[in-house]
C-alpha cells in the first residue's frame, strides 16, 4: 500500500508540472476543448516485472483510474538455465541428452547414441502329451520375448500296472503315460480283509501290559488287553567319594534300570605330593603339587637361579627339544591310614605306570615280598620298625623307606606250677587186738608240712591274680589291635 500510495504521488507531481508548462500529461487528449472535460488525471500503481529466460524485465504502470498502461525501466531476458540428464540407449530407442530449464521448464534433447537392438537367447519347450512344443525367444537386454517355432503335441503312451487287493484297500489297473507320468485307474477288486496274529508285552515298572494283534498279511496292528504296571524293585550299590566328587548311595532297578542317589558324602579332598623341581640356568624351579589319588597336579613357589629374577627372551627363536620323560620316586608317609605313598613322577608331572617289587623288613629281620601296582604300599599288618625297600619292574631298587607300623603286643606268661607239699605220717595199726592197748597219739605233723601247706596255698592265690592281670592285659591288647585295623580300613 506504501509503494502504490509513493507511485500515486509521483505521478500527480509530475503531471502537475507539465500542465504549468502547457504540456498535457499522458493520456489527455487536445483534440478538442469540449472533450478537454473527458480527459483523466492518471493516478499510476508500479509494478516491477522480473524478466524471464526469453523475455525482457519492465516496470509496469498502470492507471488506478482508466487502466491506462505504459512501461519502463527495461532489462535484458536472463537465458535458460538447464540441467541435463542422460537417457541410456535400450534396445528400440537412442539413447540422448535431456536439457530441462529449472526456471520456466523448457525442455529439449541431443541424442547421444542409436539404438542397439535387441541381443536375444532361445529357450526351447519341448512338446507334451497335451501342449505343444515351441521356442521362446527373450532379449537380454530389456527382456522383450517372442514366440515361434511351434511344434505339435505328443498323445499319450500309457503303461498298465495291475495292484493286488490288501487287506484294508481294494485292487485296481493303474494307466500311467510314459511320457507325461499323467494317471488313471480302472478294474477295481475288493479288498482281502486282515488276518491277526496276538503278541503279549508284559508290564514293567512304570507301563503296564498289553496285547499287540498284528495282521500276518498286512502287518496292520492295534493293542488290546492292558495289564497294570508292577513297580520297581532297586538293588543299592555304594559309589565312593573321590577327591572333588561326591560319594552317594545309588539305587537301579534290577529290572528297568531306573535310578535315584540318597546320602551323598561330601567328597574328600586332594592328598598331596610335594615335587621339588630346582632351578637351572634356563628355567625356573618350582614345587609340584600332585594328588596322590586322582594324579591332579598344580605348580606354585616359583624360583630362579640367579639373582636376575627373569629369564631374558633370546635374540634368535629357540627351537624346543623334544621331552623325554625323567621317572623320579617320590615317597609320603601316610602314617594316619599305615600306608607309604609311592608315585614315580617326571618333573613335566607326567606319572609313570606299572607294577613295583616290594620287600618288608621289620625290626626282627623278617623278610616279607609283594607286588604293587597303585601307589600305596600298606603296612598296617606290620609290626615296629619296618624298612620298605622299593623296587621297580626289572628290579632295579628305587629307594628304602624306614616307618612305624603298629606296636607289637606281647603274649601273656603262664605262671610255673605251684610245688606240692609232702604227704604227713600215718601212725601202725595196734598189733594186739586181744589186749589192746591206748593207741599211740601220732606226733603232731611236722611243722615245717604245715608252712609248707601254707606256703603253697599263697602262691597259688598269686599266681591265680596274675593270671586274671595278663589276661585282662591280653583281652586289652586285642581290642586295641581291632581298633587300629578297623581305623586302618576307614
Amino acid at each position: 500500500m506504501k509503494r502504490t500510495i509513493k507511485s500515486t504521488v509521483v505521478t500527480l507531481t509530475a503531471c502537475a508540472a507539465l500542465f504549468f508548462a502547457g504540456i498535457f500529461c499522458a493520456g489527455f487528449t487536445t483534440a478538442s476543448a469540449e472533450g478537454a472535460a473527458d480527459q483523466c488525471i492518471h493516478v499510476y500503481e508500479q509494478t516491477e516485472v522480473a524478466p524471464t529466460c526469453t523475455e525482457q524485465g519492465y516496470t509496469l504502470y498502470t492507471c488506478m483510474e482508466c487502466g491506462e498502461e505504459r512501461k519502463d525501466g527495461y532489462t535484458e531476458a536472463k537465458g535458460h538455465n538447464y540441467i541435463e540428464t542422460s537417457v541410456a540407449v535400450t534396445c528400440t530407442s537412442a539413447g540422448y541428452t535431456l536439457y530441462v530449464c529449472e526456471d520456466c521448464g523448457h525442455t529439449y534433447t541431443e541424442t547421444t547414441a542409436a539404438a542397439s537392438g535387441h541381443i536375444f537367447y532361445d529357450v526351447v519347450v519341448p512338446p507334451t502329451c497335451t501342449h505343444k512344443g515351441y521356442t521362446t525367444h527373450f532379449c537380454k537386454t530389456c527382456g522383450f520375448e517372442y514366440t515361434d517355432n511351434y511344434i505339435n503335441e505328443l498323445k499319450h503312451s500309457y503303461k498298465e500296472n495291475v495292484v493286488a487287493p490288501t487287506c484294508a484297500e481294494q485292487g485296481y489297473t493303474e494307466h500311467t503315460c510314459s511320457i507325461c507320468d499323467e494317471v488313471y485307474f480302472d478294474n477295481y477288486i475288493d479288498a482281502l480283509g486282515h488276518n491277526y496274529e496276538t503278541e503279549i508285552t508284559k508290564p514293567t515298572c512304570l507301563d503296564g501290559g498289553y496285547t499287540t494283534y498284528t495282521c500276518v498279511t498286512c502287518e496292520d496292528s492295534y493293542v488290546a488287553d492292558y495289564t497294570a504296571a508292577t513297580g520297581h524293585t532297586y538293588a543299592e550299590t555304594i559309589v565312593e567319594a573321590t577327591c572333588i566328587t561326591y560319594g552317594y548311595f545309588e539305587h537301579v532297578c534290577k529290572d528297568c534300570d531306573d535310578r535315584y542317589v540318597t546320602d551323598y558324602a561330601a567328597p574328600k579332598g586332594h592328598k598331596y605330593l610335594e615335587v621339588l623341581v630346582p632351578a637351572t640356568e634356563n628355567s625356573l624351579g618350582y614345587t609340584r603339587h600332585i594328588c596322590v589319588d586322582c594324579n591332579y597336579s598344580y605348580l606354585s613357589d616359583y624360583v630362579t637361579s640367579g639373582d636376575v629374577g627373569y629369564i631374558p627372551e633370546p635374540e634368535e627363536p629357540v627351537i624346543p627339544e623334544f621331552h623325554k620323560h625323567v621317572y623320579e620316586i617320590q615317597t609320603m608317609d601316610d602314617a594316619e591310614n599305615m600306608s607309604l605313598i609311592v608315585m614315580r613322577v617326571c618333573y613335566c608331572g607326567k606319572a609313570k605306570q606299572g607294577y613295583l617289587s616290594v620287600t618288608f623288613t621289620n625290626d626282627e629281620g623278617e623278610i616279607t615280598e609283594d607286588k604293587i601296582t597303585g601307589n600305596r604300599i600298606d603296612y598296617s599288618e606290620m609290626f615296629g620298625q619296618v624298612i620298605i625297600s622299593i623296587a621297580d619292574e626289572n628290579g632295579e631298587q628305587l629307594k628304602a623307606v624306614v616307618v612305624t607300623a603298629q606296636e607289637k603286643q606281647v603274649e601273656p606268661t603262664l605262671p610255673d606250677e605251684p610245688t606240692k607239699p609232702d604227704e604227713p605220717n600215718v601212725p601202725d595199726e595196734p598189733n594186739n587186738p586181744d589186749n589192746p592197748t591206748e593207741p599211740t597219739t601220732p606226733e603232731e605233723p611236722n611243722k615245717n608240712v604245715a608252712e609248707t601247706k601254707s606256703s603253697g596255698s599263697g602262691a597259688a592265690v598269686a599266681i591265680f591274680v596274675v593270671l586274671i592281670v595278663l589276661i585282662l592285659g591280653g583281652v586289652g591288647g586285642f581290642i586295641a589291635y581291632k581298633k587300629i585295623k578297623a581305623k586302618k580300613q576307614k
